[in-house]
């Protein structure tokens, strides 16, 4: 976060320490999540790949029913974490925006709402022209892909059961 200039430092109050404390640990939280959640994911898509290379190599051109039923059983467990993992996501963000707002109220008291937060987008975002190298759809965002994309894997083993010859 940036602090203001050292003028203003000095004349912290052990509440707006505390304030910019609870900050810092909020964010460094939310970023430990991220890692600890695309631990996960690289995790599960090592086992998916795992099973679809199963699935595909080893009935000798006979597909059976283990491997897929493995795979749907792997993919549902992967979407409730990662269904769970994006709910923490949007808790955390909350957490740090409230942290921020509060920071920033403390410290800028009439010009707080010219800070943006870590993590905030919609604002310092526009005027940002999407491009072919860089945009970005709120409604499939990376930490949404989380759980679409093992949900969507689970109706892919689905069908493959179902509709297997």
């Amino acid at each position: 976060m940036m602090l203001p200039p050292s003028s203003a430092k000095d004349t912290l109050t052990p509440n707006t320490d505390f304030l910019v404390k609870d900050y810092e640990l909020k964010i460094t939280y939310l970023t430990e999540h991220f890692s600890r959640m695309w631990t996960r994911f690289n995790y599960f898509v090592s086992l998916q790949t795992a099973v679809v290379g199963g699935t595909i190599f080893l009935h000798d051109n006979k597909p059976g029913r283990v491997l897929p039923v493995v795979g749907t059983l792997l993919a549902l467990v992967w979407y409730v974490m990662g269904a769970e993992d994006r709910y923490l996501v949007e808790v955390y963000r909350k957490q740090v925006a409230e942290a921020a707002d509060l920071v920033a109220r403390a410290l800028w008291k009439d010009q707080s709402d010219s800070y943006r937060h870590v993590g905030e987008i919609d604002e310092t975002s526009k005027g940002i022209p999407p491009r072919i190298s860089g945009w970005r759809l709120q409604s499939l965002s990376t930490t949404k892909l989380a759980a679409l994309i093992p949900l969507l894997l689970t109706f892919g083993w689905l069908g493959a059961l179902i509709f297997r010859r």
